[in-house]
């Protein structure tokens, strides 16, 4: 089943409210979705969600836009792949490295598109293409963008009582402030609740990052995601941390994951399907965690409903994810289950909400991504 075309356009959700974390300058919400033609009719779909001021330790990976995702995906990368079978997916990938460095979230968007295509073609789920399930369903933590402490506090209770265990809480600008919202939650919500607190590399080095982690700890966090920037620094905080550190920027492919693992600059590493270029790609980070016995989660940019499905069947299909997610419950407008929990976009391109069940998203059982993309949706939100 031959690649016969390869079109990517970008579009923009509306969002429930505004979401930040440390150093994000772009608004969320924007995207490029990717459509895969096959000779026989079957459309895969993928999805991109690219942010120019987000690169990783010391900018060594370069920033994306919705502009620069479709020029390489339309001018480089589609040309390398149209002719090819559309169910060679590490092929593909093979192919995309060799006429592209970088540019991992162009190649994510193909990736997913194909992997869409392959499982239609087969009648099978991607979560099945990827080995099959390990667990009934994906966990889901929710994201609390940076906010005024009583607005964060508000909605960290919200996404509880709507059902989810885990909250990634924003933080990294004012460690001050990060340690008494940690400390409120806590007090709120009891021990139950994983308090993830990921700073973006705002701590400082040395010292100084290793001293904040230790202040959080004391107020309750469960875990700390990327206090600092670099693996020596990163390495310093997690030799003396009491409680886990999580690799986020640090850690964007296979090569960075055996890094991270062999200089133990981390307990847990932090999976994008779009850091690493794809399924392809993160599939070789989830074996390194699971060979060095680290945790993961799935995490991204808070995906439109393609991406999050993707998202999801990796989670079902991958041992070492044991961490919550960092990802939405996709559904569209005036259809979500949730009031707060999972709930970042007042609308989604997808024809029916994704189900969920005990903050937990279930699996996507239908061939491909598991949904119906509403292309008229997707044609509404385009941005021309």
């Amino acid at each position: 089943m031959k690649i016969t075309a390869i079109t990517a356009f970008p579009f923009r959700l509306p969002v429930r409210r505004d979401f930040k974390w440390a150093g994000l300058i772009a608004d969320l919400g924007g995207f490029v979705a990717v459509r895969v033609e096959t000779e026989g009719g079957v459309t895969g779909f993928g999805e991109a969600t690219p942010l120019p001021d987000w690169g990783g330790d010391w900018g060594r990976r370069c920033g994306e836009t919705q502009a620069s995702v479709v020029q390489m995906i339309e001018q480089v990368l589609a040309p390398a792949l149209v002719g090819l079978d559309a169910t060679a997916v590490t092929a593909a990938r093979a192919a995309m490295d060799r006429v592209l460095i970088g540019n991992s979230y162009a190649k994510c968007a193909i990736d997913i598109a194909l992997h869409d295509a392959w499982g239609k073609i087969v009648g099978q789920p991607v979560y099945k293409l990827l080995g099959g399930a390990v667990r009934p369903s994906v966990p889901v933590a929710h994201m609390i963008g940076l906010m005024h402490e009583a607005e964060a506090l508000d909605e960290g209770l919200g996404a509880v009582a709507d059902g989810v265990h885990a909250l990634q809480i924003k933080g990294g600008v004012d460690l001050a402030r990060d340690v008494r919202l940690v400390a409120a939650l806590r007090r709120e919500l009891g021990p139950d609740i994983t308090l993830r607190l990921d700073a973006n590399q705002g701590y400082g080095h040395g010292k100084a990052a290793t001293q904040a982690v230790l202040r959080l700890a004391e107020a309750g966090a469960s875990l700390v995601e990327q206090p600092t920037t670099g693996l020596p620094f990163m390495a310093a905080v997690t030799a003396v941390a009491p409680l886990p550190i999580i690799a986020d920027e640090s850690c964007w492919d296979i090569h960075d994951a055996l890094d991270v693992a062999e200089r133990g600059a981390a307990d847990c590493l932090s999976i994008y399907l779009a850091k690493a270029g794809g399924f392809v790609g993160a599939g070789g980070v989830a074996r390194v965690a699971a060979a060095r016995k680290m945790a993961c989660d799935v995490n991204g940019s808070i995906e439109s409903a393609i991406g999050t499905a993707a998202n999801v069947h990796f989670a079902l299909a991958h041992g070492a994810v044991t961490l919550g997610a960092v990802i939405a419950i996709s559904a569209p407008a005036g259809t979500h289950p949730c009031r707060i929990a999972g709930r970042y976009y007042e609308d989604d391109v997808l024809a029916a909400p994704m189900a969920v069940a005990d903050g937990a998203i279930l699996p996507l059982d239908a061939p491909g991504l598991g949904i119906t993309v509403d292309e008229d949706k997707l044609a509404h939100y385009r941005c021309h």
